[in-house]
């Protein structure tokens, strides 16, 4: 036996190897992969790939050259080269309906806090080798649910990082769990026309690191978008920073038998009049002081709130019809940086619409078309991307309404939170590729035709086209998720921060008595979609909030006795989150970090010398001679300082206030000649260059003072 492997080549014996100056790879005859990091010093490991289920066989390993190693495995051919510090790993042919695990139960990890996977599920989870139960996880190209929001991932082995990412949409991540001994492995799955895969050591680094990287890969691929370069094109985006959304679900009609509505007859909800919405902005604008703001209607089509789309004119008439509705429009576009938005639709179609036309709607492979949601109009149907613009732009469409209401922005749901789809239909099929192409279009539409433009959810190929995405923050806030255990992290943030504000879900509004909600939209310096009342609710005692009896210290944020529990919790936490966000709307996230091993303290960095703290936990928590209790958070900046703390500057507070303090000239704190001071609430004192200032609600401070 030793005679005969003295006769075999060395490639065969000891694999073929490719290597620079920051990796080594090593294919070994079996076709696994060792990928050396050479600054790490770690080595991951890739075994064989898996086609159609089965771990490749009949492997041959095919001569070995200068620039790239090359195997054949079960008919298939598979490449090796290097690019720049990292693996290039592909097909030599497209997949087409055989599923291929490329990477198969690889890059294993075990347990330990500096051991991980990284997974862009919505903003981002973090996976550890933990837990009693073995488990699979699939994450689908660009869906909400079970898919992920940018084509990556990372992996973290006792502290070396590293990124894998791809570019075609018919790519699924897959992670496996199994507990004895505890071990995480990662698959990718490619499917039809997806071939390849790029893997980039890191060297030593975590999450943050594997975002940093990413966000060059982003760049390149012309996702990463700055909110500045889209200020340069259109300056009324600028009107976004420290603006919150406000959402009046007008009008209504609510379809029978559906679980919307579940009697027999329709049930028509009238929650404000065109006159009412106008009122609305100007109670914030007047009363609260809120300059900016979007306010965006909910329910002011023909037919009321997802009900007889595509067809949206003439305006409800029973609640002002077209009439109040530019009336409406005129009031908030007088208040000066107010935006104000028209909410539409352009992938569903309701049969009772008057333009109701099956043949634009995408088709399933038997032919049959595909069923969208049952909402509060009934049953909807997906209209084929293809046709989307089609409709939008009829003159009934957004160019009459344009024409008649020149909205500043226009919302256009579901387009980011619906997966890529196929149609079969052969007057407009679609593949993944195509369907992300032609709602691109949709979008870049809107934006050309109204000004602004945003929709639900968020995903990396909706950055360039678009200037504000609403709902996925609602993944950090826990909305409709009430058994999640996952350990949220902000990937995406880390990556797009400075690229387009970030809102919860329309539906996923805070109460006063939701105080981690408020720190959520802190950390990630985000502004929210604000709760209120019907009507003219400030006026009505009957709709003043009433907390639950337990509510006790979570009203921490709503108190203040100003106003009533809404509209203080309005103000004191807008006064923190306005000021912020313009700060920060232009920065990138560079740092993210929990603090405690119980997670329940965490900080944010952003450029500009921006760091946040904030304190989830049950008890104080210390920042150098900073003291935060439950609900506190720290703002340090050089223009603004924000906090509720139980000690801050060596004042012992016995009642812990809230405290903003801003510079108005754009200098620094510590030398600007006009500094504005705001209380929420809480003891009156706060020290401010050498001196313990009392302070009631608002103190501005000239340098003649």
């Amino acid at each position: 036996m030793l005679r005969l492997l003295w006769f075999l080549p060395a490639a065969v014996l000891c694999g073929q190897v490719l290597e620079d100056s920051k990796l080594r790879v090593r294919l070994l005859p079996d076709a696994s992969i060792e990928l050396t990091d050479k600054t790490a010093g770690a080595v991951w490991i890739l075994h064989p790939p898996a086609i159609a289920g089965k771990t490749a066989s009949e492997i041959h390993l095919r001569p070995g050259k200068a620039t790239a190693l090359e195997f054949v495995a079960n008919g298939l051919e598979f490449r090796l080269r290097l690019s720049g510090g990292a693996l290039d790993y592909e097909l030599t042919v497209e997949p087409a309906q055989r599923e291929v695990w490329l990477l198969n139960r690889s890059l294993e990890i075990g347990p330990g806090a500096q051991s991980y996977y990284a997974i862009p599920k919505r903003l981002g989870i973090l996976l550890f080798a933990e837990g009693s139960e073995p488990f699979t996880r699939r994450w689908r190209a660009y869906e909400t649910g079970s898919g992920y929001s940018m084509a990556m991932f990372g992996a973290v082995k006792e502290g070396a990082a590293l990124l894998v990412h791809w570019e075609d949409p018919y790519t699924d991540i897959i992670s496996e769990y199994s507990p004895t001994p505890p071990r995480l492995t990662m698959s990718l799955a490619l499917r039809r026309t997806a071939r390849r895969v790029r893997l980039q050591p890191l060297g030593r680094g975590g999450y943050v690191e594997i975002a940093r990287a990413y966000r060059e890969v982003a760049r390149r691929r012309g996702f990463l978008k700055t909110l500045a370069e889209k200020v340069r094109e259109n300056p009324a985006v600028e009107r976004f920073f420290g603006a919150a959304d406000f959402k009046p679900f007008a009008y209504m009609r609510r379809v029978a038998h559906t679980r919307w509505n579940k009697t027999d007859r329709d049930i028509y909800d009238l929650n404000f009049t065109f006159r009412e919405c106008a009122d609305l902005a100007e109670h914030f604008h007047r009363d609260l002081g809120m300059d900016r703001g979007l306010l965006v209607l909910n329910g002011w089509i023909r037919g009321g709130y997802d009900n007889l789309h595509p067809d949206v004119l003439p305006a409800a008439e029973a609640i002002g019809g077209d009439a109040g509705l530019a009336e409406c429009a005129r009031r908030v576009k007088a208040l000066g940086e107010w935006l104000f938005g028209l909410h539409d639709n352009y992938q569903d179609m309701y049969e009772d619409a008057p333009s109701w036309d099956p043949a634009l709607l995408m088709k399933d492979s038997d032919g049959s078309p595909r069923r969208g949601g049952v909402w509060a109009g009934g049953q909807a149907w997906l209209i084929c991307s293809r046709e989307s613009v089609k409709l939008a732009s009829r003159p009934q469409n957004v160019p009459g309404v344009v024409k008649q209401f020149g909205p500043d922005l226009y919302f256009s749901d579901t387009v980011f939170a619906a997966p890529l789809y196929e149609c079969h239909d052969p007057r407009h099929p679609l593949t993944k590729h195509d369907d992300l192409r032609y709602k691109q279009e949709l979008c870049r539409y809107l934006r050309r035709t109204v000004g602004l433009f945003g929709s639900e959810e968020g995903r990396e190929w909706g950055v360039p086209v678009a200037d504000y995405f609403e709902g996925l923050m609602s993944h950090r806030t826990g909305f409709q998720q009430a058994t999640q255990t996952d350990i949220v992290a902000p990937l995406f943030h880390l990556v797009y921060a400075d690229c387009i504000p970030i809102y919860a879900h329309q539906s996923d509004r805070p109460r006063p008595d939701n105080p981690e909600y408020i720190l959520h939209h802190i950390l990630y310096a985000e502004m929210p979609v604000y709760y209120f009342g019907r009507h003219r609710y400030w006026l009505d005692p009957e709709q003043h909030y009433r907390p639950p009896q337990d509510a006790g210290e979570r009203l921490v944020f709503a108190r203040g006795g100003r106003f009533n529990l809404i509209d203080q919790f309005i103000k004191n936490t807008w006064e923190v989150l306005s000021p912020l966000h313009r700060q920060t709307a232009l920065s990138p996230m560079t740092d993210h970090r929990f603090l405690t091993p119980d997670r329940r303290v965490e900080r944010t960095r952003f450029a500009g010398a921006v760091e946040i703290t904030v304190n989830y936990g049950p008890a104080d928590y210390q920042i150098g001679s900073v003291v935060l209790p439950r609900y506190g958070f720290l703002i340090q900046s050089p223009s603004l300082v924000a906090f509720h703390a139980r000690r801050y500057r060596g004042i012992e507070y016995r009642d812990p206030p809230l405290f903003v303090l801003r510079s108005l000239d754009g200098k620094p704190l510590a030398a600007s000649a006009r500094v504005r001071i705001y209380r929420g609430f809480g003891d009156r004192r706060v020290e401010f260059r050498g001196r313990v200032l009392e302070v009631d609600e608002v103190r501005i401070l000239s340098s003649d003072r």
